[in-house]
C-alpha cells in the first residue's frame, strides 16, 4: 500500500467522524437511523428534507452524488477575503483535475448565510468570485440547515455568518476521508487526495480493485 494511502486511511479511521480540528468538532452519530446514512448525506440533508438548489437553479439530490468524490467548503456572500481566497483555490483545483477525473468529483460550497433571498444573492457572489463558468456548485442555506451544520461542527453561532475554514473531502460512498483546516489551501495535496480516493470504488471501507493489502 502506498505511504499516502496508509496516511489517508489511518486518518479516516481514527478521526471521530469528520476530524474537524481546532475550533470545530463533530457530534458522533448514535442512532440506528443516522448510522444508515452517509456522512455526506448527514451534512447536506441532516433531517432528510428537500432537494438542495445551486446558484444556477439546478437541484441537487443524493442520487447526484452517488459514486462521486465530494469536496465541501463553507461560504457566505459577504465572507472575509480569506474565505474568498479559499473559494478561488477550490475553483483552481476543480478546473485543473485531469479530464478523466473531472466528472467524478463534485465541488460544493455551502452558504451559512440563511437570508431569504439566498439563491440570487449566492449566485451574484459565486459569479463575482469564481465566474459564471465555475465548476463549484454553491448551495443556499436556510435557518434550520445553518443551525444543524453549526451544531455538527460545534461552530460558535456568534461567528456566523462567517463560515468555518474547513474543507471536507468525502469518498465515493459519502464517507468522510479528510478535513483540511487552515489557510491557504494546499491545492496539490487536495488534488492528489481526490485522485487517490477515486481508486476506492467502495469507499475507504474496502480496498481498491487489485490491492492485495485491504485496510
Amino acid at each position: 500500500m502506498w505511504p499516502a494511502l496508509k496516511t489517508l486511511a489511518a486518518l479516516a479511521i481514527t478521526l471521530p467522524l469528520w476530524g474537524i480540528p481546532s475550533t470545530a468538532a463533530v457530534e458522533p452519530r448514535t442512532s440506528p437511523a443516522a448510522a444508515s446514512r452517509s456522512d455526506l448525506a448527514t451534512l447536506l440533508w441532516p433531517a432528510g428534507g428537500p432537494r438542495r438548489v445551486d446558484q444556477r437553479g439546478a437541484s441537487l439530490s443524493p442520487a447526484d452524488l452517488r459514486d462521486r468524490i465530494a469536496v465541501v467548503a463553507f461560504v457566505a456572500p459577504d465572507c472575509s477575503i480569506v474565505c474568498v481566497t479559499r473559494i478561488l483555490d477550490l475553483d483552481r483545483v476543480a478546473k485543473a483535475l485531469p479530464e478523466a477525473l473531472r466528472d467524478r468529483a463534485v465541488f460544493l460550497a455551502v452558504s451559512l448565510d440563511d437570508r431569504r433571498d439566498g439563491t440570487p444573492t449566492l449566485r451574484a457572489f459565486a459569479e463575482g468570485t469564481a465566474g459564471a463558468g465555475t465548476r463549484l456548485r454553491f448551495l443556499a442555506g436556510d435557518p434550520a440547515w445553518t443551525a444543524a451544520i453549526a451544531a455538527m461542527l460545534r461552530y460558535p453561532a456568534a461567528s456566523l455568518p462567517e463560515p468555518p475554514p474547513q474543507v471536507m473531502l468525502f469518498d465515493r460512498r459519502g464517507g468522510i476521508a479528510m478535513s483540511y483546516g487552515g489557510d491557504p489551501l494546499d491545492r496539490p495535496r487536495l488534488a492528489a487526495d481526490i485522485a487517490l480516493l477515486d481508486s476506492f470504488p467502495q469507499g475507504l471501507d474496502a480496498a481498491p480493485a487489485g490491492d492485495a493489502h485491504p485496510l
